[in-house]
């Protein structure tokens, strides 16, 4: 259901009857960030992963795309725990390379780049994309990584991008800035 109906109003049981417990349960909230903007802010999810971040035994995802999304529920079917997942409203472009299976706690490389470098998470990722497409500047720049797993968060890979000395890192998701995936990455570097 809408991500907010599937996190805010039945976290308790989340908390309790899944995390807990460590039941194997796949909670999937639809039009994340401010998809569903027009409805209000019953209806926005701004700060579901901060939320769920806090809450023991539970993965959390955000696939950038339909490919990802097929990815992480078949591997979340497997899993013995609860797993969260976070998409957008639908018909979202297709971001992934199909040469490569998104792995749940793997980060997904969308685009080569070698002196900036765009962490992000979920469909907003496509704004990240398109903007390098239209730039000026020389394409080969920016990298574009969809960390579509933030909980486990990809922390190899992490250590792997501080040896390159990217001049800029940029956090890109529609959370707030508190508890999702920028906090993440600055908790691990501490």
């Amino acid at each position: 259901t809408i991500t907010p109906f599937a996190t805010l109003r039945c976290l308790e049981q989340i908390k309790i009857g899944a995390a807990y417990h460590e039941a194997p349960v796949i909670i999937i909230g639809t039009g994340s960030g401010l998809s569903y903007s027009e409805l209000g802010a019953t209806h926005h999810s701004l700060d579901d992963i901060s939320i769920l971040r806090a809450i023991p035994n539970i993965q959390i995802l955000a696939p950038c795309d339909s490919f990802e999304l097929r990815a992480f529920i078949n591997q979340a079917l497997k899993n013995n725990g609860p797993t969260y997942i976070r998409i957008g409203k639908k018909g979202e472009p297709k971001l992934t390379n199909n040469s490569i299976t998104p792995r749940i706690g793997k980060a997904n490389v969308l685009s080569e780049g070698k002196e900036n470098i765009i962490l992000g998470i979920g469909p907003i990722l496509d704004e990240a994309i398109k903007a390098k497409m239209e730039s000026n500047v020389s394409k080969d720049r920016t990298c574009i990584v969809s960390m579509g797993s933030v909980k486990p968060l990809d922390t190899d890979f992490l250590n792997r991008v501080v040896e390159q000395r990217f001049k800029k890192w940029i956090i890109l998701e529609e959370h707030s800035i508190i508890g999702g995936l920028g906090s993440s990455i600055i908790e691990w570097k501490e």
